[in-house]
């Protein structure tokens, strides 16, 4: 199995296939406005229409991909940690530490000494 995508690997991949969705369909939409008459020439326009939607049909494929990525990923925990660095690793562990010393605080009354009276 591969390894974990992290959270900058899945917007990219989301970014990528929401461009390629858009540019496929634009390509598809200037080919189908396109007015000749000539059999070469709906030819060619024939097999951009077939590379188009091959193509607008694969990063289709693609994000479905990523759906089920991101749900097996939510399905067995994992996608909680998939935006975890170092640097938020370090913040939770702060904000856990200052909670927990408001906490004894509180238990201690020592909150009551600060406010006046």
């Amino acid at each position: 199995m591969e390894s974990q995508p992290t959270a900058k690997t899945l917007h990219n991949r989301i970014n990528t296939n929401i461009s390629q969705l858009l540019q496929r369909f634009e390509n598809i939409m200037a080919t189908a406005t396109v007015n000749n008459t000539s059999h070469t020439a709906t030819a060619v326009e024939t097999y951009q229409l077939d590379v188009e939607s091959t193509a607008l049909i694969r990063a289709a494929e693609d994000i479905l991909s990523l759906t089920r990525t991101m749900k097996e990923m939510w399905l067995f925990g994992k996608l909680d940690e998939v935006g975890e660095d170092d640097r938020d690793v370090e913040r939770r562990e702060k904000l856990e530490e200052d909670v927990l010393a408001v906490q004894k605080a509180v238990e201690a009354g020592q909150l009551s000494k600060l406010s006046p009276e």
